[in-house]
């Protein structure tokens, strides 16, 4: 990928996470850029071509390299607490993708939410279906990785409010401890986690 092109990418999943899709022209674009419309329109039919881009750019930085590091362990317990410590760790550091992706579901467009899983989710979803099937054969595996991605996101967010409780405990805002938590609960449940 040329250098302008992953510049435009970055910069418009910065604007589409803060502003949303609606709130984001490609003037708007361009100009945080530095470059003209049609420079845009160089690499991009339109600004769903763009969208679309920019959060499967966004998803690959997040998920790049975890698959070959899960193929690498043997246990899918193993898998599985890297997996969610790792996710943790990245969008904790790169909010946008979650941003954007809460966004999505809560407005509900169709056509951009199939263009969303054909196109960033695809080369990820595999090995997670997979290795739900392996932790639990006899359970969804797609109903598993919801599951997971919720508690991952919620997580996430909830930890801006948990100093306001109270029993409020550090380890519920750090990254290991929420990792370890996630993995317990998910592999075991709530009484023997």
């Amino acid at each position: 990928m040329e250098h302008t092109q992953e510049r435009l990418l970055d910069t418009a999943a910065e604007l589409f996470a803060r502003q949303g899709y609606a709130g984001v022209s490609m003037r708007d674009i361009a100009r945080a850029v530095g470059i003209t419309q049609a420079a845009i329109y160089h690499h991009f039919d339109n600004k769903d071509a763009l969208y679309i881009a920019a959060i499967t750019y966004l998803f690959e930085q997040h998920t790049l390299g975890i698959s070959e590091q899960m193929a690498a362990i043997d246990g899918p317990a193993s898998r599985l607490e890297l997996l969610i410590g790792t996710m943790l760790e990245l969008m904790e550091k790169d909010p946008r993708f979650r941003r954007i992706y809460m966004r999505e579901l809560l407005e509900g467009d169709e056509d951009k939410l199939a263009a969303i899983a054909e196109n960033a989710f695809t080369a990820f979803y595999e090995p997670l279906y997979t290795l739900m099937g392996e932790l639990a054969p006899g359970a969804d595996p797609q109903l598993l990785i919801f599951s997971l991605a919720g508690m991952i996101f919620h997580h996430l967010e909830a930890r801006k409010l948990a100093p306001y409780l109270p029993h409020a405990a550090k380890r519920h805002t750090e990254i290991p401890p929420l990792a370890q938590h996630i993995t317990r609960l998910f592999l075991y449940g709530v009484t023997q986690s």
